[in-house]
């Protein structure tokens, strides 16, 4: 018998804990009436300009949701939720960061998309963890080379920003499926990036290349890939269809294709002609 009421005991607990971990808070005041038992923090749309260093003391939460607000900076105690797995802060007006970024070790999805930011902390190379990063549409001109070391990262959105080259080792960044870089004011590609091999989403158009990069003919588990309007090289290389998933390629007018397209392995290829 006291065996059957441990384990009862023992239930009721862990259904405790997992109800409480599944409760959205949508205010900081409300958070912060038991900080240990906040998990999910969201407050958008709330025209929020400032957020509280109190922040820091919600020492468990694994999720934290600011977009579409007004925020302009980010308190250092945001560095403090080691816990964190998720940071979202699309559409806000943010111009700098933390230089303590890198200390949410757990983190492994952040979304810095839409905001005003011309440089990222290097310590964001620290974030091992990471898997997604979008910081499309702000006004980067320049990745800090630290952010080669994200080994685990699989999706990293570039576009629309003012990027005219990328760090020479971006090859390492080897776990990468997608990356997108259309729209900014690049001229060539590191040599290194040959050696993402594991892309099956890559995104160059809107670019201005001096010549076609060949690279990309490594890149053999390609699924889309978007080379519209990227430069005026023309031609495309024959080792294109060395591509044998590839599903959707993306080009524009003033591009030709000098084989005959029934040399690409993919009977469903599709050519899109912006």
């Amino acid at each position: 018998m006291k065996k059957h009421i441990l384990i009862l005991s023992f239930l009721i607990c862990s259904l405790d804990l997992i109800s409480q971990s599944s409760i959205v808070y949508k205010s900081l005041d409300e958070a912060l009436q038991n900080p240990a038992a906040v998990h999910h923090l969201k407050i958008t749309y709330e025209h929020l300009k400032e957020l509280s260093p109190k922040i820091g003391k919600l020492i468990n939460l694994e999720t934290l949701e600011l977009n579409n607000n007004d925020l302009t900076e980010l308190p250092p105690e945001i560095c403090l939720l080691v816990n964190l797995k998720e940071l979202n802060l699309f559409r806000n007006k943010l111009k700098t960061l933390p230089t303590e970024l890198g200390n949410l070790k757990k983190l492994e999805k952040l979304i810095l998309s839409s905001n005003r930011l011309s440089s990222l902390p290097a310590s964001i190379g620290s974030i091992e963890k990471l898997k997604q990063l979008s910081i499309k549409d702000n006004l980067l001109i320049s990745l800090p080379d630290e952010i080669c070391n994200l080994k685990k990262l699989e999706q990293l959105f570039l576009s629309y920003n003012d990027l005219s080259s990328l760090p020479e080792n971006i090859g390492n960044l080897t776990s990468l499926e997608q990356l997108y870089l259309e729209r900014n004011n690049l001229f060539e590609l590191p040599e290194s990036i040959s050696k993402l091999t594991t892309l099956k989403y890559f995104y160059l158009g809107k670019n201005s290349m001096r010549q076609f990069p060949t690279s990309i003919c490594t890149m053999v588990k390609l699924i889309e890939l978007d080379l519209s309007y990227c430069g005026a090289f023309g031609f495309l290389p024959s080792c294109l269809k060395n591509i044998e998933l590839l599903d959707i390629l993306t080009i524009d007018s003033n591009m030709s294709i000098p084989f005959n397209v029934s040399a690409f392995h993919n009977p469903r290829l599709k050519i899109i002609v912006k």
